[in-house]
């Protein structure tokens, strides 16, 4: 996660692609599409920090909760998510997250875990 992060702050979109699972809606779109979209995002965005809030490892599967630090036009756009990773034998591919933004969440993001992120889900 922290890599696609850095990513996102750099603007690597290759990279962002690239560690993209098979199973990724994504994977289905043009790439070159998809690439200009993520520029187009990146330009908007200021990248503040990344903090992990939790993280669960099965094997081949992995959740990550992290806390997205991110500004558009000087307005907070910081979010949670909780993301799903596989690995493919080469390396940890993202396949999907849930996002919330960070003024929904109703508490300190700090204190969240990810059973805790998932009771706000519903």
């Amino acid at each position: 996660m922290r890599s696609r992060y850095a990513a996102f702050a750099v603007g690597d979109v290759a990279y962002l692609f690239r560690t993209l699972h098979m199973g990724h809606a994504d994977r289905g779109r043009d790439r070159d599409e998809l690439l200009r979209e993520l520029k187009a995002t990146i330009r908007r965005h200021r990248y503040r920090g990344l903090k992990i809030l939790d993280s669960v490892e099965n094997g081949g599967t992995a959740s990550v909760l992290f806390l997205a630090r991110l500004f558009e036009a000087g307005a907070d756009r910081s979010f949670v998510e909780l993301s799903d990773f596989l690995h493919d034998g080469e390396g940890w591919r993202y396949l999907h997250g849930i996002a919330l933004p960070r003024a929904r969440i109703g508490v300190p993001p700090e204190d969240l875990t990810i059973a805790r992120f998932s009771s706000l889900l519903g």
